[in-house]
């Protein structure tokens, strides 16, 4: 099995850690703030919200927790202390790189295989040891870092969707549909009680599951995008159905 990996990308250093994460926890927050005057914050009156500021954008994180220790350490490389495997995963956290006569850490990408390619810097760690030496030295090691990405969109290379739809097989939009899926109402919404949302042809769908609309033809929710151009639709809030489904080529 591959194993995790951080390149620098400034200098195309390879960073690798000794076993894979557990668990990797992926959050997104979107880029919304409370709005504020010359005054201060301004807050709803009585039970009403507090106005926001939709600023666009967002904030993606990655966060793992990896175990270091030198009873695991290569035999050609031995190590007496588990700090001289994590301090290059710290120094990824500090200002080390200059862009624009700015400090800032190192931009570098996360590696796990094929699934995982995110670019992105590392903004925060902390380690706990829990063994340690005769003379005090730390053998094993719980490191918790977070790392946020940078420079892409969902669907953009390092994005939680690009891997993804690159393992979606192929759709042929210039070749005969197989199959089509019905749709409730006319696409303004309206008659959305009339039906379930179904799948796998137990009924029509409400136009605005797209994610549905796609399983249903597809078997995947990630192609909706697809099925909308081969019907022509410009506009996904408002069309009608059926939609005519193309064919599926082989996987990659």
């Amino acid at each position: 099995m591959e194993r995790v990996a951080f390149l620098v990308e400034e200098t195309g250093e390879h960073i690798g850690c000794l076993l894979n994460p557990e668990t990797v926890v992926m959050s997104r927050t979107a880029g919304v703030e409370p709005r504020r005057s010359a005054g201060g914050r301004l807050t709803g009156a009585g039970l009403a919200d507090d106005p926001l500021l939709f600023t666009g954008g967002g904030r993606t994180e990655l966060r793992l927790d990896l175990l270091f220790d030198v009873d695991l350490a290569p035999t050609q490389n031995p190590v007496t202390d588990v700090r001289q495997m994590t301090r290059p995963i710290w120094r990824l956290a500090e200002n080390s790189a200059e862009v624009e006569r700015q400090r800032r850490p190192p931009s570098v990408r996360f590696v796990w295989g094929r699934a995982w390619n995110v670019p992105g810097i590392v903004t925060e760690v902390a380690e706990r040891f829990d063994r340690f030496g005769a003379d005090g030295s730390p053998l094993r090691s719980w490191l918790r870092l977070v790392f946020v990405r940078i420079g892409a969109g969902a669907d953009e290379e390092g994005g939680e969707s690009y891997e993804l739809l690159r393992r979606l097989p192929p759709v042929d939009l210039t070749a005969p549909a197989v199959g089509a899926v019905n749709v409730i109402g006319d696409g303004s919404g309206e008659g959305l009680g009339d039906g379930g949302a179904g799948l796998d042809g137990a009924g029509p769908v409400p136009p605005a599951e797209l994610g549905l609309l796609s399983q249903e033809a597809f078997g995947t929710p990630l192609l909706w995008k697809l099925l909308l151009l081969y019907n022509e639709i410009d506009d996904p809030s408002a069309f009608s159905g059926p939609l005519a489904v193309p064919p599926l080529g082989e996987a990659p």
